[in-house]
Order: C-alpha cells, then structure tokens, then sequence
C-alpha cells in the first residue's frame, strides 16, 4: 500500500480581521481605514483562501494536505474563520499561531489535520533586528512545530523573512539575521538527533539562489527542490512583469531515503481561478489588493505544495 499526501505553504497577503488592534499597524485594514476592509470582504476572502486551500494537491492525493504553512495572517481570529469555513470544516483543521513582535502585526502559522497529525511541541522564536542607531526591534517570528505524522516525528519550521521593500540589498542584513536564527535553531535540533526529519516552508522575500539560503542548503545537506523549478522560470509571484519564487519548501536530506514519508514533487499551485484571466494583469496572481484597489481575489501569491509517499 502506498500512501500520498500533500504539504503546502501559502502568503495570504495582509490577510487581517477588521477590527482595530491599538497595539499594531493595523488601522489600514479597517472598515475606516483607506482600504475600507468591511466585514463582508473578509468573509469573502475567508471562502476564497478555504477553497484554494482544499483544492491544493486535490488532484493528486484525493485530499487537501495534511500541513499548510501560512504567512500575513493578524491573528487566531482569521484562522479560526478559514478553518471552520464549509470548505475545510469536514477535514478538522487546527492551528498553531503566536502572536509576534511584527508592527505590523502580521504573523505566520501552521494548518495541521486532527486526523492524521498530533501535535508534540510548540515554540516562536524572534527574529531581531537592529536600526543604525542601535536599536532593536522585530521582524516576524520563526514558527517551530514538533509532531507526529502516522509514526513518523517531524520538526517543521514556518518562516516569512523580512522583506526588499527598501532595496534588494538595503535589506539583505534583515534576511540574513533570519537566516541565521533558522541555522541556529536546526543546529540545535541536529545536535540533539542527528537523523531529524525537518520541513522548512516559507515566504524567504528571496528567490532559491540567494546565498543565505544557498548556503544553509548545502552546509545541512538539505533537499532543496524549489532551486529546480526556478531554473526552469516558474514563479509563486510576479513584480514588475517578472516572475519570482519567494515561496519555497526545503527538507532535510534523509527525504530521499524511502524509509517512511519521502519527497516526490513540488509544485507552484496556480490553477485557473487563482489567475487574472483577461486584460494586461493576465496570468498573475488574483490578488485581494491592486495597491488601494479592492480587487476581490485571493492573494498577490500562488500557494506551492510538495507531494510525498510513503510505501507499506
């Protein structure tokens, strides 16, 4: 018997509730602010991201998959509206959230299946950064989950790095502290059980040759399949006509092995409903946002997915 299953990652693109949070950003978002975030778009683009997130590996597995990592959600407030949605309610999503330093106060978290999943340890874990003048101040946390799948223990990280807004290399110091926070924290777990089995998902605001991810890759031997597909031009997102993969999936090197789950694909989910169909925009991601233009789409990024097996 063979078993299939799928795990994704998806950026829901400042996906917030529509209430103010004083201690956050956040005022934009608000039926008040200037994107005018009513109740009724929320709960439109709640049925939009349930959906897509079922359909995700549908074809291949039968199912929507077991873990999906998520980044740009405000709170436990978005979450528990997409998991209790009538698109994922009959598959008994839980989630694992923490609120982080961001000023914004987008955050990410991690989808998981009752069924087929039990969670054994939960952690965050900052990301600090430093202003020129010394000061500190947070990026978006590392999400650290430890759980059992069927048999089998999986540390599974969820990451959304900081981004380029002010400059590819303006920011490069910010993606490297996450990176090297990343490296500590499986570092640590090696040290600890040197045949641990890690999935590493996120929003790395970076393509898969970048040097800080490169350099994780080969100095952990890891698998690293997203380096792949972006040879061969495929993209999570678009900016300025170009097509980028900031969304990526690495695991460890035992994957390979057949001995329980291992890897057999990663994909870039971009079906039709998720695209811009006509007009100059075409193919790109249906966003929720075209600057201060609602659009009523899904997000400004493709979910990806990788399908893996395991034989019994």
């Amino acid at each position: 018997m063979i078993y299939k299953i799928s795990i994704a990652f998806y950026n829901l693109e400042n996906f917030f509730d529509t209430f103010d949070d004083p201690a956050t950003d956040d005022d934009a978002f608000t039926p008040g602010g200037i994107m005018h975030w009513i109740r009724k778009r929320f709960q439109r683009k709640s049925r939009k991201i349930a959906y897509a997130i079922r359909q995700i590996g549908w074809k291949e597995t039968a199912m929507p998959p077991v873990l999906v990592g998520l980044a740009e959600v405000e709170n436990k407030r978005v979450l528990k509206n997409i998991v209790k949605n009538k698109y994922l309610k009959p598959f008994n999503y839980g989630f694992i959230h923490f609120e982080s330093g961001d000023r914004r106060g987008i955050d990410v978290a991690l989808l998981y299946r009752k069924d087929f999943v039990k969670i054994l340890e939960t952690a965050t874990h900052p990301v600090v950064l430093y202003t020129d003048e010394g000061k500190t101040y947070n990026s978006r946390d590392i999400l650290y989950v430890k759980l059992k799948l069927f048999d089998e223990i999986w540390h599974v990280f969820v990451n959304h790095w900081p981004s380029r807004r002010e400059g590819v290399m303006e920011s490069d110091f910010k993606r490297y502290e996450a990176a090297k926070k990343l490296s500590d924290l499986i570092d640590y777990i090696y040290y600890e059980q040197s045949q641990a089995k890690f999935v590493i998902m996120g929003d790395f605001n970076t393509d898969p040759n970048d040097k800080h991810i490169v350099e994780l890759v080969k100095r952990r031997h890891l698998l690293h399949p997203a380096a792949g597909l972006y040879k061969h031009h495929k993209g999570s997102l678009m900016h300025q006509n170009g097509w980028y993969l900031f969304d990526q999936i690495i695991f460890s090197g035992n994957f390979v092995s057949r001995k329980g789950f291992y890897f057999e694909a990663f994909k870039v989910f971009n079906t039709d409903f998720l695209k811009v169909l006509h007009g100059k925009d075409k193919n790109k991601p249906f966003r929720t946002y075209e600057g201060r233009h609602y659009q009523g789409g899904y997000s400004d990024h493709f979910p990806v997915y990788a399908l893996l097996k395991k034989e019994r």
